[in-house]
């Protein structure tokens, strides 16, 4: 099945009112130091969706992370960016395990001690 994509123009002509949600779009593009993309596209038929490369914006995964990888038609790419890990909070998780384990050693320690 051919899928027809409508395509807005370049988003640098483009205003994005981001109504309620303008703080964490503000927040995720410090995170990012990248502009966040335009969210939706006309779908073929002819409602708006998602774009691929803003939900790749949104786990904070490199530009065309997921999106360049030839072959991958836009579902596939939703799928895989969907069934990801975001890099940010995994690390941060990680981190406060790592630093879990280093506090209750220092307890036990101070309790038997």
């Amino acid at each position: 099945m051919n899928e027809l994509v409508l395509t807005l123009p370049d988003e640098e002509g483009l205003i994005q009112d981001w109504v309620d949600f303008e703080p964490a779009i503000r927040r995720q593009e410090a995170v990012t130091g990248r502009q966040a993309p335009i969210p939706t596209e006309i779908g073929p038929r002819g409602g708006r969706r998602l774009t691929a490369r803003f939900a790749e914006w949104l786990m904070g995964l490199a530009d065309g992370w997921v999106t360049d990888v030839p072959g991958l038609k836009r579902a596939e790419q939703l799928h895989k960016i969907g069934n990801g890990v975001a890099p940010h909070q995994a690390y941060e998780a990680y981190h406060r395990l790592m630093n879990v384990d280093k506090h209750e050693a220092h307890t036990e320690e101070r309790n038997h001690g």
